[in-house]
Parts: structure tokens; C-alpha cells; sequence
């Protein structure tokens, strides 16, 4: 189950940076596309919190499986 919580955290690594790259370049080279651009950064910054959230709620779903196993 650990490498499950480490894919969490690299997929949600992975999702900030490539929304903040591509929310930088936006606003750096401001094109044709550029508001399609800081969307699509945001979306992937959002999908970032959501893996994160994810990775919490995994993180505290193992700790009370712990605990249960325990008291049996």
C-alpha cells in the first residue's frame, strides 16, 4: 500500500509543476492561445489539490485500519 501513497504524492508533484509551467508560459508569451493556456495551468493546479486531498484521506484511512487492527 506504501507505494500507492508515493504515486499520490509524485502524480500530485507532478500536476503543480506542469500547471505552473504552463501558467508561466501563458503569461510569459501571451499568444493567440494565452487564456486557453492559464486555464489548462489552472486545471492541472486544481488536480494537484485534488491528488493531494486524495493522498490525506488515504494517509488517515490507513492510520484508522491500523488502530482497528490493533484493538483486535
Amino acid at each position: 500500500m506504501r507505494t500507492g501513497k508515493y504515486l499520490v504524492v509524485l502524480l500530485s508533484i507532478v500536476f503543480l509543476l506542469a500547471g505552473a509551467y504552463v501558467i508561466r508560459e501563458s503569461i510569459r508569451n501571451p499568444g493567440h492561445y494565452a487564456e486557453e493556456g492559464i486555464l489548462v495551468g489552472a486545471l492541472l493546479s486544481a488536480l494537484a489539490l485534488v491528488t493531494v486531498s486524495w493522498s490525506i484521506k488515504l494517509h488517515l484511512a490507513m492510520k484508522a485500519l491500523e488502530r482497528h487492527m490493533r484493538g483486535r
